[in-house]
């Protein structure tokens, strides 16, 4: 389709896309953990999340924020190509060097020789993950999440399975390193072949300045977003044992669940679609929508996954994680904050303010990182948690103004998308939660969570359709209408 007719329908068909990738990586991932987590120990889990606060940071640096910079250029993206691959080569070499030097500093700090070995497997990955930036932005400017979809698939499929194998056969910890290095090789090819690109290996360095300032914006917001990522992380591993950050890991690894499910693969499709709109007003009634819709979906899932996750935890996991409860239902709360602002930085890509967007992410960090520490001292991970879902309370509403308002936002635009969605779940399956947990005990688990998802989701659903009648209408259209599964089910139906 012509980006000059791009309409709304198609951004959600593409959107529809990426969900369909997100049901089927994530429900991986989801049989995975809990195969691992019968098979490894919580000590062990321990270890890889610390392993993973080092990587994070050197992970990121080998994009450099080029993704972003590619996608708003992107009418001259062959251009940049030569460019674009000559940073990919130095930058991913630098991650790996960095990210030898974070693993040795990391295993000083933790007082654990493992982790250098097991970053070590991690540096290895960095120069192919680095070159496979320029084919993923090339599939999103052609807005082809057709293909972006069955990568990621394939990736999170094979990484999972040998994961899962190498545990089964006793490699420990060292599951989790040796896959990512093998389906980066084998995803790289790929990547390549399906796109037609050929690899350039003439390094430019006179031409670096024309995408450099951006991309270095770019590249320090996102550092910063990892870091928030793994500030508890870090907190937690000077301060209590392995087996209680394992205990977390595993905790926030299930409240984080509907970020991967509702909104994790929404800024790939929304954020190339509105660089290729002109119209401004079109823009900002395209990311109010999207933004709307995240909420309603999100609060739910979001809300639904802490009522439940006392009875999931006993149904699908052993004994030894059954301290992930409390965490998991404290954490939810937080997380339908989070999942709501998720878009907050598109606006900022849009407008091309890397700048503006890498100090509010900064100045958001030392906010983070203040309560993370004030509540972890007294109430250990427990005000963690807590500290974590305070927070993305309070920032979530802030971030999603202050990019909405670059494209004509207001603050009570902006509030709509909190007062509704996120109170209306909390009350319907807040209810259902209560009364299995409290009033009712002799339920069996499994009855008690279809029960808290049936009932809850019928009155959520009933108070959408109360509260926000245009946006119940909209969604109702586009799930019947326009994504392409329900569009080949119709058209299968109406066979003669």
């Amino acid at each position: 389709m012509s980006k000059k007719n791009l309409s709304g329908s198609h951004v959600f068909n593409s959107i529809s896309w990426m969900l369909m990738q997100t049901g089927a990586t994530k429900l991986t991932s989801i049989l995975g953990q809990i195969i691992l987590a019968w098979l490894l120990e919580p000590a062990q889990f321990g270890l890889i999340s610390l392993v993973y606060t080092v990587t994070s940071i050197g992970l990121i640096i080998q994009q450099f924020g080029l993704n972003d910079v590619l996608i708003r250029r992107q009418r001259a993206f062959h251009n940049w190509l030569p460019l674009s691959f000559g940073i990919s080569w130095v930058f991913g070499f630098i991650s790996c060097i960095f990210l030898l030097v974070l693993g040795y500093a990391g295993s000083l700090m933790y007082k654990d020789h493992n982790i250098f070995i097991l970053v070590a497997f991690y540096a290895l990955t960095t120069p192919m993950d680095a070159l496979s930036v320029i084919p993923l932005t090339k599939l999103r400017i052609e807005l082809d999440f057709k293909t972006l979809s069955v990568i990621r698939i394939m990736e999170t499929v094979l990484t999972m399975f040998m994961t899962v194998a190498l545990a089964y056969m006793g490699f420990g910890v060292y599951s989790f390193v040796i896959p990512p290095l093998i389906v980066s090789a084998v995803s790289l090819i790929v990547k390549y072949r399906v796109t037609h690109l050929k690899i350039h290996f003439n390094l430019h360095l006179r031409r670096w300045k024309y995408l450099t300032v951006s991309s270095s914006w770019s590249l320090v917001h996102s550092i910063v977003q990892r870091i928030m990522d793994q500030a508890d992380y870090i907190v937690l591993g000077l301060w209590v044992s392995k087996t209680i950050v394992g205990i977390y890991y595993m905790a926030f690894s299930l409240s984080i669940q509907v970020i991967g499910f509702v909104a994790n693969n929404l800024p790939s499709v929304l954020f190339p679609s509105l660089a290729s709109i002109k119209d401004s007003q079109r823009a900002k009634d395209m990311f109010k929508k999207s933004v709307t819709y995240l909420s309603v979906f999100g609060a739910a899932f979001a809300i639904w996954q802490g009522a439940t996750a006392y009875w999931i935890v006993r149904v699908f996991l052993s004994a030894k994680w059954v301290q992930t409860t409390a965490l998991v239902e404290i954490l939810s709360v937080g997380m339908a904050f989070r999942a709501v602002a998720w878009l907050w930085s598109t606006p900022y890509r849009l407008k091309g303010k890397f700048a503006d967007m890498a100090k509010q992410s900064f100045y958001s960090l030392i906010f983070m990182v203040i309560l993370i520490v004030a509540a972890t001292l007294p109430w250990g991970v427990y005000g963690t948690a807590a500290a974590v879902s305070f927070y993305y309370l309070v920032i979530s509403p802030i971030w999603l103004y202050n990019g909405f308002k670059l494209l004509g936002g207001t603050w009570k635009e902006t509030l709509q998308v909190f007062v509704i969605p996120i109170p209306l779940a909390m009350l319907c399956y807040g209810s259902c939660w209560y009364f299995f947990r409290f009033l009712y005990l002799g339920a069996n688990p499994i009855t008690a969570m279809v029960l808290i998802s049936t009932i809850g989701s019928g009155l959520y659903v009933g108070g959408i359709y109360l509260a926000m009648p245009d946006t119940f209408a909209e969604i109702k259209r586009l799930l019947l209408e326009k994504f392409p599964v329900a569009n080949g089910v119709k058209r299968l139906l109406t066979r003669n």
